[in-house]
């Protein structure tokens, strides 16, 4: 037997020895219960009332939604092949995406920001394409060559 399958028999005998004892191993059974009853929910509370206290904090600072615009378009970059395609913009939290981008890379994008830390609502008001060559074509209402009809023309607020 290896010395650390030797080492792990011992503390797996005295926890047994432990727990098991006749005279005292049911009190100490009940205290660990209780222990872990009471002990994990009330950590699950303080640890949402961080993140509450954090989500109000970033909701409350246009500091912050200037940093999480940044932050967003920053990782545009690695997220999507046009990142200029596509506009950010950030109030209280709520970020909205405009502009335009590649069908099979929308879906990627939106869960990726979706997870960013202070985002508390995101608003997909973009246009999918399914052909990389229409990224370099104009908009509407713009000078030069029209968009393709788009497959997303509403802005909706992803789940």
């Amino acid at each position: 037997m290896r010395p650390i399958e030797t080492l792990g028999a011992i503390a797996a005998g005295a926890l047994a020895m432990y727990y098991l004892d006749p005279e005292l191993g049911a009190q100490r059974r009940r205290l660990l219960a209780e222990l872990v009853r009471s002990g994990l929910p009330q950590e699950r509370r303080q640890a949402r009332r961080r993140l509450r206290a954090y989500h109000q904090a970033t909701r409350a600072d246009p500091q912050s939604d200037a940093d999480l615009r940044d932050r967003i378009q920053t990782r545009l970059g690695r997220l999507v092949s046009y990142p200029g395609a596509i506009d950010v913009s950030v109030n209280e939290g709520t970020v909205r995406l405009g502009g335009r981008v590649l069908a099979k890379e929308r879906d990627g994008l939106l869960d990726q920001v979706q997870r960013m830390p202070g985002v508390q609502k995101l608003v997909n008001a973009m246009t999918s394409l399914d052909d990389p060559q229409d990224m370099g074509r104009r908009a509407p209402g713009r000078q030069g060559t029209a968009e393709p009809p788009a497959r997303d023309t509403e802005p909706q607020p992803v789940p």
